[in-house]
C-alpha cells in the first residue's frame, strides 16, 4: 500500500513536470495533473487484480483517454492536452532502456523477450486510446445533430 501511494505521488509530480514542459496553460494544470493520477491508480489496481501488463495498460489509458475526452469538452481545448500528460505515468521507459542495455551488451534473447514486454506495454497504451477515440466519434456527430435541430 505504501509503494502504491508513492508511485502515485511520483506520478503526480512528474505528470505535472511534463505538463508544465508542454506548455499546459497554468489553469488547466490540476486537470491534466489529476489525469496522470488517475491512469497511475486505475492501472496499479488493474495490476493488482489481474496481473500481467497488457490488460492494466489498455484499461488505464482507456480511462485516461475518457478522462481526457471529458476534460477538453468541458474546458474547451484540444484532447492532447489532457491526453499527453495521462499516458506519461504508463510509458514503459525502464523497459525500453532495460532492451537497449541488452541490446548493446549483446544478449541478444534477453533484448527480445525485454522487447516483446515493451511491446506489449505499447500496444495496450494505443489500444486504450484507440477505443476511446473511436467511441468518441461516434458520439461527436451525434450530439452536433441534435443542436443543430
Amino acid at each position: 500500500m505504501k509503494e502504491a501511494l508513492i508511485m502515485i505521488a511520483m506520478s503526480a509530480l512528474a505528470t505535472l513536470g511534463f505538463s508544465i514542459v508542454f506548455y499546459v496553460h497554468p489553469r488547466r494544470l490540476p486537470l491534466a495533473t489529476l489525469s496522470g493520477v488517475l491512469t497511475c491508480g486505475i492501472y496499479l489496481l488493474t495490476r493488482h487484480f489481474l496481473g500481467g501488463e497488457f490488460i492494466p495498460n489498455l484499461i488505464a489509458a482507456a480511462v485516461g483517454a475518457g478522462y481526457s475526452e471529458l476534460c477538453a469538452r468541458l474546458t474547451r481545448v484540444p484532447v492532447p492536452v489532457y491526453m499527453l500528460p495521462a499516458i506519461i505515468p504508463l510509458v514503459p521507459g525502464s523497459r525500453l532502456y532495460d532492451t537497449m542495455f541488452r541490446l548493446v551488451a549483446g544478449e541478444y534473447e534477453a533484448a527480445a523477450a525485454s522487447g516483446l514486454a515493451t511491446l506489449r506495454i505499447a500496444l495496450g497504451i494505443a489500444g486504450g486510446i484507440i477505443a476511446v477515440s473511436v467511441v468518441s466519434l461516434f458520439i461527436r456527430p451525434r450530439k452536433q445533430t441534435l443542436r443543430k435541430r
